[in-house]
């Protein structure tokens, strides 16, 4: 078994066993997504390089939410996701490119202009160009009402394109939405105020991770795929080749993947290259006196 995937519960009562019988405190607990998650994907293309896999004892967990929550009730835990996903219970750390170098809090603003060295678009791709009322929902979505929502969920607006002239029509019509988890709470949001707009139109919301949708939309099963990564050239392909349509990519957000650690942790700041010894396979950091607690964040 490569990863080790436990309930958040599971683990806490694990973790308290482990203290009240002289465990390691100085250990580093490391958690993570599950594979079939866009932001595991790209944190590892991003971090750890595409031919590195994660640690053997990471504590792989199902959504964004599973790991704030994880990392929220383990003092020696460390995990990413969404910045949207900060809680009052973990501390978001400044990142840097090289250990020692000039380290970026994980803003929306440092987002927008780049600064911050892990932050990728978010996603949505349809089957095909879209058409009637999935194609109005997504000119809605890229309207400044639209988009007033990427911010209120602490992402990242893209600039607003287009005009939403509405529904062509009021025939009753339902919209299927499936993907990644980082934008599930964002893609909920749409779907209410859209359909509290345009009651005759239901979007229904699902997550599971950008692979669930992605696979969903390639199975014709789905109206839209959310996703946290781009597709594969072997994903459109095959969605090519089994629905008839080639899939169409609309950058709708851009995220700032954040690095948590309990808010009782000292540490405020980590580079990309001390990540990759956290998360990485064989990776040389396991422990927090490996790491200095003095950095900074420059901005």
């Amino acid at each position: 078994m490569r990863n080790l995937l436990l309930g958040t519960t599971t683990f806490s009562i694990l973790a308290g066993l482990l203290v009240s019988c002289g465990g390691d405190k100085d250990a580093i607990v490391v958690v993570s997504r599950m594979n079939n998650s866009g932001t595991y994907v790209y944190f590892q293309e991003a971090v750890l390089g595409k031919t590195t896999n994660f640690r053997a004892t990471t504590l792989n967990q199902s959504g964004s939410k599973d790991v704030a929550a994880l990392v929220g009730k383990t003092p020696s835990a460390i995990g990413y996701s969404g910045m949207g996903y900060a809680t009052d219970a973990i501390k978001l750390l400044a990142v840097s490119e090289k250990k020692g170098g000039p380290a970026v809090a994980p803003t929306p603003a440092n987002t927008r202009d780049g600064s911050y060295p892990i932050a990728r678009p978010l996603f949505i791709y349809t089957a095909g160009q879209p058409e009637g009322p999935v194609k109005e929902f997504l000119e809605w979505t890229m309207s400044a009402e639209g988009q007033a929502f990427v911010e209120s969920e602490g992402y990242v607006s893209v600039s607003a394109a287009g005009q939403h002239t509405g529904p062509g029509t009021t025939e009753p019509y339902t919209i299927q939405v499936n993907g990644s988890d980082t934008m599930v709470n964002l893609a909920g949001v749409w779907a209410e105020a859209y359909s509290k707009k345009y009651p005759h139109v239901k979007v229904e919301i699902a997550g599971g991770g950008s692979g669930v949708g992605i696979s969903a939309l390639i199975d014709g099963k789905i109206s839209i795929a959310n996703a946290s990564r781009q597709m594969t050239p072997k994903e459109i392909a095959l969605a090519t080749e089994k629905t008839g349509k080639t899939p169409v990519e609309f950058v709708v957000g851009k995220d700032g993947l954040g690095v948590y650690v309990h808010k009782d942790n000292p540490i405020d700041s980590i580079s990309i290259e001390e990540l990759k010894e956290i998360f990485g396979e064989g990776g040389s950091i396991t422990k927090w006196s490996q790491l200095s607690a003095s950095a900074v964040a420059s901005k």
